[in-house]
């Protein structure tokens, strides 16, 4: 079974380098360019796990993730957030609050993101492309 990951940015060469990574490992990926669009999809098809960015148009990454904690349908999907804000962005608050599994400053390593995207579905036994 393919896992879907459901990538929200609006940033087209970040969510470009992350699904090719991701595609190139084995997993199914959609695309979407603010949390808007990737929640009214997840309350469709709840994907297996999300990568949002912090600040996005319509609805930000923060917004994104009270939503999909809100549903039971979408309540247990790992979620990394992926902020520019590194310093200025209380990582620790918002993973206890909306229960973000992950959180990635950019630039990252997509390679690492992989490795954490593997790590959240419990694929750790998989190999890492």
């Amino acid at each position: 079974m393919n896992h879907l990951i459901y990538i929200c940015d609006d940033d087209s060469h970040i969510v470009r380098a992350i699904s090719m990574k991701l595609r190139k490992a084995g997993f199914e990926v959609e695309c979407f360019p603010n949390g808007f669009e990737c929640w009214e999809k997840a309350r469709e098809q709840a994907p297996h796990m999300i990568i949002t960015d912090l600040q996005m148009p319509l609805m930000n990454g923060l917004e994104l993730c009270e939503k999909i904690r809100e549903l039971e349908t979408t309540r247990s999907i790992p979620i990394t957030l992926l902020t520019g804000k590194g310093f200025e962005f209380d990582h620790n608050e918002y993973m206890q609050k909306l229960k973000i599994t992950n959180v990635m400053v950019k630039p990252f390593s997509p390679k690492k993101l992989l490795t954490q995207v593997q790590e959240s579905l419990n694929l750790t036994n998989d190999v890492i492309g």
